[in-house]
């Protein structure tokens, strides 16, 4: 599957130059690092995906609790097939989707909506664990 989306064309979402990354960057960068990918998928438009970006993304950032993660934010109006594919259809915006490595392949987790800190804190958290358990 993930093949299949780095072969598709991405843009990234104006603004935070720490929320401008690539997917196939964030992407490549996961397995270099073996690190989750955390993949946010949102539009300008939506009014719960700007307050997440900008009340608990950019906070995140700026405090390094996102340093442990592969971060991208995907705007789902300039890449309609990506977004689709990730978000397995579900039109719900923002989502935020958690990909770890393990035994049996890559592991998906998500929370749907505007959420503060502590669930994407907790998100990490789990995943970080399963991921020093296989590397």
């Amino acid at each position: 599957m993930f093949s299949l989306l780095l072969a598709v064309a991405l843009s990234t979402l104006p603004g935070d130059q720490q929320l401008q990354k690539s997917y196939s960057k964030a992407y490549t960068e996961s397995l270099a690092e073996k690190k989750p990918l955390l993949v946010v998928v949102g539009a300008p438009w939506c009014p719960a995906c700007q307050v997440l970006k900008e009340s608990t993304l950019k906070p995140m950032a700026k405090t390094g609790e996102l340093d442990d993660v592969s971060f991208v934010v995907i705007n789902r109006d300039e890449n309609p097939a990506l977004a689709a594919k990730l978000t397995q259809g579900e039109k719900t915006i923002p989502q935020i989707i958690l990909y770890t490595r393990g035994e049996n392949g890559w592991q998906r987790r998500k929370l749907r909506g505007f959420q503060s800190k502590q669930p994407i804190r907790s998100l990490i958290q789990k995943a970080l664990v399963q991921t020093s358990k296989i590397f």
